[in-house]
């Protein structure tokens, strides 16, 4: 099971296991990001606990602010709705044993247009839950 975003920027969601213990389902994620004469890429594996899954699919489907965020809340996905616009903020922060640190993170405007698609690609998941 898959989840593909093209807009604002081009993201991948593929399942490659689940947990029945805990509802979570992990998740490889590949982002790639063009802004200007900028490319930013990013791969790696989350766990989404399906809790969380549900309030962001709910969020979506019912217009309001919303998040997705892994169970060590290094990755987040927000969409923020209000009377003016529609804000799609992605961000990922790591931090190593070590102390160093990794971030990144893009926001954007969306079209209605835009966060349709979004919110049918979450709600239109396949739940085993």
């Amino acid at each position: 099971m898959s989840i593909n975003l093209s807009e604002p920027i081009k993201i991948v969601f593929n399942e490659i296991e689940i947990d029945d213990y805990l509802p979570s389902i992990k998740f490889k994620i590949d982002i790639n990001i063009k802004q200007f004469t900028h490319l930013l890429t990013y791969s790696g594996e989350i766990w989404i606990d399906c809790k969380v899954w549900d309030r962001f699919s709910k969020g979506l489907n019912e217009g309001k602010d919303t998040t997705l965020n892994d169970m060590d809340d290094i990755f987040i996905i927000e969409i923020i709705k209000n009377n003016e616009f529609i804000e799609f903020t992605w961000s990922i922060k790591r931090k190593d044993p070590e102390g160093n640190v990794m971030t990144a993170g893009y926001s954007s405007k969306i079209t209605d247009d835009v966060y349709s698609v979004i919110r049918n690609e979450f709600i239109n998941y396949p739940k085993w839950w």
